[in-house]
């Protein structure tokens, strides 16, 4: 048998988390922005609906306290907000829209996209827009075009 030198001693460990899908690339203006919905029933019934994930839908009423807006997507988290959070997302969150990413590998993916069609990126600040537009319809227009 070769020999294993600097291998760990014992049985390997897998992780359950599965390959992250390829990546998504949504030039910008091609795909239309959601229409806004204030209403947290209806934003959860529309999420499940277009195939988000249970968790994330979960997590619309708890990162929208105030009512369906930008600040509070991305406001930061009370401590006792963090420690009550009952999924595993694969990081520790720390604003809002944190409940609604998974990790997966070394990407953050969008629980509220279709499993086939999950956004993704790099950096987690990245997907503030993704939600303002495509799940929430609180992104920003521009009235000069």
């Amino acid at each position: 048998m070769p020999s294993r030198q600097g291998a760990p001693a014992g049985p390997v460990q897998q992780q359950n988390r599965r390959q992250p899908l390829q990546r998504v690339y949504d030039k910008p203006g091609n795909k239309l922005a959601v229409p806004y919905e204030p209403g947290l029933p209806r934003l959860q019934v529309l999420s499940r609906q277009l195939g988000g994930k249970p968790f994330a839908i979960a997590w619309l009423p708890k990162a929208f306290t105030k009512g369906v807006t930008a600040n509070e997507l991305s406001r930061t988290l009370s401590k006792g907000e963090v420690n009550a959070v009952d999924h595993d997302h694969g990081f520790r969150l720390s604003q809002a829209y944190d409940g609604f990413l998974e990790k997966v590998g070394d990407r953050f993916e969008c629980g509220l996209c279709t499993e086939e069609k999950r956004a993704n990126w790099k950096n987690k600040k990245d997907a503030i827009r993704h939600f303002q537009k495509f799940h929430f319809g609180i992104g920003e227009t521009c009235a000069t075009w």
